[in-house]
């Protein structure tokens, strides 16, 4: 495989490696003009907003002609749309037989959705696609709120556009975009390729994330195709890579491209919130999964450690595209991000949060020697160099 591509409509950013049934599946009923309408919230606005979503659609998505537009230009596809209070989802992902302990898995995840859409049944042996997209959207959320908390923001934190008289925080209410963030799930490859080849200028294999500069929004485009994606349990983990590579650009606004390291490490280690032996690898074409690396990477740290080859935090921010990365380098951003979490996470959210919001003299946002910006954080912040933050880093793997 190869990895996945980020840009930023016109400036290259990042590049990386339902209904459900017991017996059988339920039936969607049919709406006035003959659609499709989902057998477990019905598009009820009542149920809708209780569960903190918005519509199955139409809804705007993509750069143009909304939901509308995608049904048309790929309809190789079958398309169901859902939007919630910070993303939008579009996805012709297929009906998936679960395994027994794929149902043990989604057994906590279903049972919350159930309480808010009583038709789902007790017994799910089979995701149809329109519980797949209330999964997806339901995690999006969850992991949106995730994402906030390591920040140490919140909505009230992002006003409708910058205010002067106030701390920078970006130009819009998602986290610094004016608009919501957004996931396109592909059951075929032909119909990415279409997508990215008319919006992004670009054909790639695997997973691509764009802005769309005028739109002011971040969206992901995942052929969930191969072995390694076509089911939930590897497709998830993968799209929280991919929103992590997303959020943290459009944290205060994707004005430039955030420290290859802190990018890549922090995909890492919310991808491995989920799955701790899942890693999906940015590279120069798209953003692809890579299983064929050490399984256990806190495993690999610790050997890494132990033969000094661990990456210097001097060398990790000198790095700068995704396919400079040794799978050392992965290993070891994705350990020091995990270590600035979990020993640090105000520092470390102050740390972030001046990464992204570096302005020049005349107020605007400013990507220039972010290497010397992080070392002066690293001194504010910590009382710190490159050199005694790798000792503590040392320190924290041999305690583990």
């Amino acid at each position: 495989m190869i990895p996945t591509v980020f840009r930023n409509g016109l400036l290259p950013l990042l590049v990386l490696l339902a209904g459900v049934f017991c017996l059988s599946p339920a039936a969607p009923q049919k709406g006035k003009r003959g659609k499709d309408i989902c057998p477990y919230c019905k598009n009820d606005p009542v149920l809708l907003k209780r569960a903190g979503l918005v519509s199955h659609g139409p809804i705007d998505f993509g750069p143009e002609n909304g939901s509308e537009g995608i049904k048309e230009r790929l309809a190789l596809s079958d398309w169901l749309f859902l939007e919630t209070d910070h993303m939008r989802w579009a996805s012709s992902l297929r009906a998936e037989t679960l395994k027994g302990k794929d149902r043990k898995r989604l057994a906590p995840e279903l049972e919350n959705l159930r309480e808010l859409f009583p038709e789902i049944p007790a017994k799910v042996k089979k995701l149809d696609p329109y519980l797949r997209l209330h999964l997806m959207a339901a995690r999006g959320e969850k992991f949106y709120a995730r994402f906030q908390k390591l920040l140490g923001v919140t909505d009230a934190d992002f006003a409708e556009s910058r205010q002067f008289d106030k701390p920078y925080m970006g130009n819009g209410r998602f986290l610094g975009e004016k608009d919501k963030f957004e996931v396109l799930l592909h059951s075929n490859r032909g119909m990415h390729q279409k997508f990215t080849k008319e919006h992004m200028g670009t054909v790639v294999t695997d997973s691509l994330r764009w802005h769309f500069r005028g739109q002011h929004k971040m969206l992901a485009s995942i052929p969930a195709v191969d072995a390694d994606l076509r089911n939930d349990v590897s497709l998830y983990p993968h799209t929280v890579h991919n929103l992590s590579h997303l959020m943290l650009c459009a944290y205060k606004h994707f004005s430039y491209d955030p420290p290859t390291w802190l990018d890549e490490g922090l995909a890492h280690v919310m991808e491995h919130e989920i799955d701790n032996e899942f890693h999906t690898l940015d590279g120069e074409e798209g953003s692809m999964p890579d299983n064929k690396g050490p399984g256990d990477w806190d495993l690999k740290l610790k050997k890494l450690h132990k033969r000094d080859k661990v990456t210097s935090f001097a060398r990790m921010i000198r790095i700068q595209t995704f396919g400079q990365m040794s799978q050392e380098d992965h290993v070891s951003t994705n350990g020091m991000v995990r270590f600035l979490i979990d020993e640090h996470p105000d520092k470390f959210a102050a740390f972030i949060g001046a990464i992204k919001g570096q302005l020049n003299a005349e107020g605007y946002p400013d990507g220039s020697d972010l290497r010397g910006l992080q070392r002066k954080q690293l001194k504010e912040l910590w009382g710190l160099t490159p050199n005694s933050l790798d000792v503590e880093f040392h320190a924290w793997i041999e305690a583990r």
